[in-house]
């Protein structure tokens, strides 16, 4: 059996966690528009056709930003890369920048198969233009790619072609896959995950940025799993905001985290959120832990 560890990478706000549920068809990392939405490196599984890839998801890499938290996040990501069997370096269709340049740097002496991945193509409308795209792309940065393909991850165009090219690429690989190469998340985890995620969907850019989501209890019996969880935040002013008037946001936050654990435990969940102020979250046990 064909096999391997496929890391995808890029800058933050690319696209990185929508391709990474895409792939292994389920809904384990957050995806939304705004950047940095992924703190941790998660991986999931996929078999088909003679073939058993764990893919992972990895926080976008931020070289500009000298806070500590983002250097974390630049390790988990970085610690992923070093032990991969393939790359999948992820980037905008029509945006190689200079951040794309800095995750290349970081990728390209490694001896192994990297894919550069052309993401959002359902933007272009003149599909004319993807040829264009492609040929322009500087010799200096196409040369460190064994293949170049153009996606939508929100359409799947293209997914069954990348597919087979991750298939091919790893047959070569002189690499033998790390059968696991992270612990396996708790459960709780990502009921956590999908409820920081809403808080992200839902909430004004800044306050997604300053909360934290523990799991204070999960329960499972025959019928139902029944979750407390507590969103804690740095800003005392952001309390009236996560609840609502009249509780609404978090009734609004706690359905779409609910829904989303459903799918994923295939039974019916009972979840409980309370909302707390404390801005020295960074600074707990539990959270430090989180990202070890």
């Amino acid at each position: 059996m064909i096999g391997g560890n496929i890391s995808i990478v890029g800058k933050p706000n690319v696209g990185k966690s929508t391709l990474f549920n895409l792939l292994v068809q389920k809904h384990l990392a957050g995806a939304t528009r705004k950047p940095q939405t992924t703190r941790h490196t998660i991986d999931g599984v996929l078999e088909e056709e003679n073939a058993k890839y764990q893919f992972i998801d990895t926080p976008g890499l931020n070289f500009n930003i000298k806070k500590n938290f983002n250097r974390v996040l630049n390790k988990n990501a970085l610690s992923a890369i070093y032990q991969s069997n393939l790359i999948l370096h992820l980037v905008k269709y029509n945006q190689i920048n200079k951040d794309d340049i800095k995750v290349l740097e970081n990728i390209k002496n490694l001896e192994l198969p990297k894919i550069l991945v052309l993401n959002k193509i359902d933007l272009i409308r003149d599909k004319n233009r993807l040829m264009d795209i492609l040929s322009k792309i500087p010799s200096e940065i196409s040369d460190y790619y064994d293949e170049i393909i153009p996606v939508s991850s929100k359409s799947s165009k293209n997914i069954d072609i990348l597919k087979k090219i991750i298939k091919k690429s790893l047959s070569k690989s002189k690499k033998n896959p790390i059968e696991s190469l992270f612990n396996k998340r708790p459960i709780e985890f990502f009921t956590a995950e999908y409820i920081r995620e809403a808080c992200i969907r839902y909430l004004s850019e800044e306050i997604p940025y300053s909360l934290h989501v523990e799991i204070n209890k999960y329960e499972e019996s025959r019928k139902l799993i029944s979750i407390a969880a507590t969103i804690y935040l740095r800003k005392k002013s952001h309390l009236s905001i996560v609840v609502g008037k009249n509780g609404s946001m978090l009734v609004k936050i706690s359905k779409a985290a609910r829904i989303y654990s459903e799918k994923l435990l295939n039974k019916k969940v009972f979840l409980k959120i309370f909302v707390k102020y404390d801005p020295k979250w960074k600074e707990s046990e539990y959270f430090l832990n989180s990202y070890d």
